[in-house]
């Protein structure tokens, strides 16, 4: 049972493959929380879609089981935020009802609408406006398809949604949006703050069909009757603008100045570098978006394939692992740890190019493949494993540098994600990429996040900052080992030069090309 006393903030997360509820106290700590997943649907290979009521099941579902098993006082719950996977979008009707599935963020049935974008805006105006490229993966081009392959939906729809803007109109009946998720649509001027008219214009999306764009941690309205029916929480609560999930997970882990860089690595990597202003690469390799601060921005840049590599490899010769790790109370991660951290710096000289699904950034090279280099007789499966682990901290540090070339002072790695939980994993990112590796108390770094905006736009704190710097508590710090460092220097020039060397020789292109 809480005491009067506590307060308590309710974090909504509703991400790609299930959503949670998590309810955080006044310290960052976890009280309580639930996952449920949802479906997804493959129309065909390049299409993923969700349906939006899966998202407001799975809400309703999660808070219920939070609010019965952590037995709080509800009065004692301050406010409530939601964070999101991004750039999905849903069309709904003047109730918010949806009128079709939500096209996922991952769909790439949108490759038309990106060359239509091109032709009528260009990409150079496309991220000058809103610091993004043109790619299948914003939101802007699956609104013109639904505009161009469903125009009877398009016709009845009230509001274009994002995943953050449907379940906070489910939770208060208004129909908002926040700057953070905004600026992943492709249609968000991110200097001004507002819907871009010039690409509005030009692609014919009328602006009264998207929602008001709000900054985070501002308060939306209170907690309708219907809802708190629903879900059991009390009507009125308030509910507040939240953010998408990769800048709530830098928020999380206290990316809030100059010098703190963000790295979320799970299937992919999602690095997010704190800016004070709006600011573009001009060869285009980096995003920028807002981020949940409101009048301070990001860089992002986005790897595809990280620790997914790790898991195919698990997948496909770890089988022993698989097995073994339950009799031994480990995850099978662990153990491929282990066999890492067997291994010194370097893999002795085997490496991996680990574009698997392509290259992000900086490269954007979406015919890139996977590669595994410097193979010997005498190289085992361990050298492989960790060779995988120190090809992903290459691809970051390829990164950081971009960003240290368009003056990003980096002090500071802040880490979340799967791969965190992997201490061999986290050393080696601090001694390639040279700069300290920082880790968090709470794994859950984006729905701590949103719990920092609950509890800014709920009144207990007088600004971000101050939340962050009462919720957000490091555990562990690994500094580089200079040795390793140098050593791995040295590799980086080869990682460097392997990447160039096939992309130069149109190598690429040539095994493609081959029927």
């Amino acid at each position: 049972m809480s005491n009067k006393k506590d307060r308590f903030l309710l974090s909504i997360d509703i991400g790609t493959t299930g959503g949670r509820s998590i309810l955080f106290n006044q310290k960052g700590e976890i009280v309580e929380s639930a996952y449920q997943e949802y479906d997804c649907f493959f129309p065909t290979p390049n299409e993923v879609e969700q349906n939006a009521e899966d998202w407001w099941i799975v809400t309703k579902n999660t808070i219920k089981e939070v609010l019965t098993k952590s037995k709080i006082t509800q009065s004692n719950i301050i406010s409530a935020s939601v964070t999101n996977q991004r750039e999905t979008i849903v069309p709904v009707d003047v109730e918010g009802d949806s009128l079709s599935r939500a096209i996922v963020w991952q769909d790439r049935r949108t490759i038309n609408e990106c060359k239509a974008i091109v032709e009528k805006i260009g990409s150079e105006k496309i991220y000058e406006i809103t610091g993004l490229t043109v790619d299948p993966y914003f939101s802007a081009p699956k609104i013109l398809w639904i505009q161009q392959h469903l125009p009877k939906i398009s016709q009845n729809t009230h509001k274009f949604l994002l995943v953050h803007d449907y379940v906070q109109m489910k939770l208060t009946d208004e129909f908002i949006t926040d700057f953070s998720n905004a600026s992943r649509t492709m249609l968000f001027d991110i200097k001004k703050l507002v819907w871009s008219d010039k690409i509005l214009n030009a692609l014919d999306i009328p602006k009264e069909k998207l929602p008001k764009p709000m900054p985070s941690g501002t308060k939306i309205g209170g907690l309708t009757k219907k809802a708190a029916v629903e879900t059991g929480l009390p009507e009125g609560l308030p509910i507040i603008a939240g953010g998408g999930d990769q800048q709530c997970a830098a928020l999380g882990v206290g990316v809030i100045k100059q010098g703190r860089v963000k790295a979320t690595t799970g299937t992919g990597t999602f690095l997010l570098a704190f800016l004070d202003k709006s600011t573009r690469d001009s060869k285009r390799r980096v995003l920028c978006s807002c981020h949940t601060i409101p009048g301070k921005y990001v860089y992002e840049a986005s790897i595809f394939t990280t620790g997914s590599i790790l898991r195919w490899f698990r997948d496909n010769f770890s089988s022993a692992e698989k097995s073994l790790a339950p009799n031994l109370n480990l995850d099978s991660y662990d153990l491929l740890g282990m066999q890492a951290e067997s291994i010194s710096p370097g893999s002795e000289g085997v490496m991996v190019l680990p574009h698997f699904t392509g290259a992000g950034a900086p490269h954007w090279n979406p015919k890139a493949k996977g590669l595994i280099f410097g193979l010997s007789l005498g190289h085992k499966r361990s050298h492989i494993i960790r060779a995988i682990m120190e090809a992903t901290c290459y691809e970051i540090k390829t990164n950081l540098q971009v960003m240290k070339e368009l003056g990003v002072v980096i002090d500071e790695l802040r880490i979340t994600g799967g791969a965190s939980r992997n201490a061999i994993w986290n050393q080696i990112e601090a001694d390639i990429c040279n700069v300290p590796v920082i880790k968090g108390k709470v794994e859950e770094a984006t729905a701590l996040g949103a719990a920092i905006l609950a509890g800014v736009g709920g009144g207990l704190y007088k600004n971000i900052a101050a939340a962050a710097e009462e919720m957000v508590i490091i555990e562990e710090k690994r500094k580089p080992i200079l040795e390793n460092a140098k050593k791995y220097l040295k590799y980086y020039n080869v990682y460097n030069k392997l990447y160039t060397t096939m992309k130069q020789n149109n190598l690429y292109e040539e095994l493609a090309d081959i029927k």
